[in-house]
């Protein structure tokens, strides 16, 4: 599913973005464990990141569908579901275009999610106003691919445009 969004949104994620690694910096300041710094690449991480949750929840609110959300930003994260709809409760993952075509879901967080994560709701960001959906129940996850990237291992899946 294609959909669009206000390009405003990008500025917002990106204040909002800024605010979360400036709280996780000092967070990691006191856990000595860094294993989610992602260095150089917080900004990105974090901006794209609260732009699928916007994106997303822009989506549910225009086409009146009730829904429950967690934060965007607070001061410890979150370790509930992002959004919970109908009961399920699902975990936005984003991700920008880009020449891998794919979408990530971390491997460690993903099994830290069983039965606490029902679905996962893929927003693939193709351009400044536009986004394609992905949605893959939590157990389909286990079944795609994973290597180490940069920084972590993670499952991956080709998305098809």
């Amino acid at each position: 599913m294609i959909v669009k969004f206000p390009k405003s949104f990008w500025h917002i994620s990106e204040q909002i973005g800024y605010a979360r690694s400036v709280i996780n910096s000092k967070n990691n300041k006191i856990n000595t464990i860094k294993k989610y710094d992602r260095g150089e690449k917080n900004k990105h991480v974090d901006t794209i990141g609260i732009l699928g949750e916007l994106i997303a929840i822009d989506y549910l609110t225009n086409n009146d569908i009730q829904y429950k959300a967690t934060k965007l930003l607070d001061f410890e994260p979150s370790k509930e579901a992002d959004i919970i709809v109908n009961e399920k409760r699902i975990d936005v993952k984003a991700s920008k275009q880009s020449k891998y075509k794919t979408v990530l879901v971390n491997k460690e967080a993903h099994h830290k999610g069983k039965n606490k994560i029902d679905l996962y709701w893929f927003v693939y960001i193709l351009d400044d106003v536009t986004a394609q959906f992905f949605f893959f129940d939590y157990d389909r996850i286990n079944q795609w691919d994973s290597r180490l990237m940069k920084y972590t291992e993670a499952y991956y899946k080709k998305v098809i445009q």
